[in-house]
């Protein structure tokens, strides 16, 4: 499905770019406030795409409580009004924090299996292209904190099958 509504919104799978999970806790270390408040936009705006999408929206009013910039701006085009069932498997981990920086940031990565997230058989004429994988795919966030408040900045997503679940 991941493919599939990028590809319908005309985003490829390299460009930068919800039944909430629950974050996996850190082997070696508990997950501070900040990083755990980071992880919760991620899962929001993920979230919130999919709500839209079982709903063939073509916007979600919570999109920019939990991004910004390219972030909100390639979760704007996957609700394309296509209509998808299901969601996909999500399994972020916190990669770096930096809160140190200006704006503070804590990177995000995970490992998105969509292969439980599909178009509505009505709604595939819609569709331009559908990947011929279900593989997982690797998601990058960046996400950072604005007057106390975090958002996802920056979305990146590779290629079906370069990470392993």
């Amino acid at each position: 499905m991941l493919g599939v509504l990028m590809a319908a919104s005309g985003c490829a799978p390299g460009d930068e770019a919800a039944a909430p999970t629950a974050a996996s806790p850190a082997a070696a270390s508990p997950v501070s406030s900040d990083e755990e408040r980071a992880l919760e936009a991620y899962r929001g705006l993920m979230g919130a795409v999919v709500e839209g999408s079982h709903e063939g929206a073509t916007d979600h009013p919570d999109l920019a409580w939990y991004a910004k910039g390219q972030a909100l701006t390639l979760a704007e085009d996957w609700l394309n009004g296509i209509r998808a069932t299901g969601e996909p498997d999500l399994a972020p981990e916190v990669a770096e924090v930096r809160l140190s920086a200006n704006p503070p940031r804590v990177v995000i990565e995970d490992c998105v299996d969509g292969s439980d997230w599909s178009v509505v058989e009505e709604d595939l004429g819609a569709v331009e292209e559908l990947s011929d994988s279900e593989a997982p795919r690797p998601f990058t966030a960046t996400v950072t904190k604005e007057d106390g408040t975090w958002q996802v900045e920056k979305l990146w997503i590779g290629d079906h099958g370069a990470c392993e679940r």
